[in-house]
């Protein structure tokens, strides 16, 4: 890959004493904290420390020695790390004022409690989307949160800026439905079961078909 041209995507008042860490999601599952670091090394970044997490999957923090170095890793998102495009971002500890910006809809929601199907298909319509969304976006939303993605369709062909994902398990679209009315890249969504209706609108294509970014591995 060719040098990275700096220019600062850190907020004004950055602390000029760091931490200077990076949130790295949609990781490959194969991926080892060595990978991880030639990411950015061979970028002419040095890195300071690679931890990955259990929860949520497929995400590291990656720790760098000084500010410059962060500025620089910061515009390597989109990139492929293996055989997934990744996504790096400032690091926000969870429940400071930088992470409500940096992590939109990661601000604690009212759990679930209603209704829920006793089989598959697992799936959910999300509305309202910002018209900057694109697919991998929407994966990673739901992905970053715990719920395993298993497929997306989006954009859909009878709605603008709305898209229809399928989960895993019960458990992955309890967790989506909590997130009605998150707050994500600035624009309230709504979350809710997909109707027949929306089923039928979408028959005979419009939306990609797969996993996709955030999807399951």
């Amino acid at each position: 890959l060719a040098r990275v041209h700096r220019s600062s995507m850190l907020p004004m008042d950055f602390p000029m004493d760091g931490p200077f860490a990076a949130r790295v999601s949609g990781i490959d599952k194969t991926a080892s904290d060595a990978d991880i670091e030639q990411y950015f090394t061979e970028n002419n970044i040095e890195v300071k420390k690679v931890e990955q997490f259990d929860v949520p999957r497929h995400t590291a923090r990656v720790d760098f020695n000084d500010i410059s170095s962060l500025e620089q890793a910061l515009q390597l998102s989109g990139r492929n790390l293996l055989r997934r495009k990744v996504k790096v971002e400032l690091w926000a500890e969870v429940g400071s004022e930088v992470s409500s910006s940096a992590l939109p809809g990661a601000r604690p929601l009212k759990q679930y409690e209603g209704p829920l199907p006793d089989a598959p298909p697992y799936k959910i319509i999300i509305r309202s989307l910002d018209k900057s969304v694109d697919r991998d976006d929407l994966g990673y939303f739901f992905w970053d949160r715990e719920c395993q993605v298993s497929n997306i369709e989006y954009p859909l062909k009878a709605e603008r800026h709305a898209g229809i994902v399928e989960f895993e398990d019960l458990e992955s679209l309890k967790r989506a439905l909590g997130l009605n009315r998150a707050v994500y890249k600035g624009r309230e969504v709504s979350i809710d079961f997909v109707s027949a209706k929306d089923e039928r609108a979408q028959q005979g294509g419009g939306g990609s078909r797969g996993g996709g970014g955030g999807g399951g591995d």
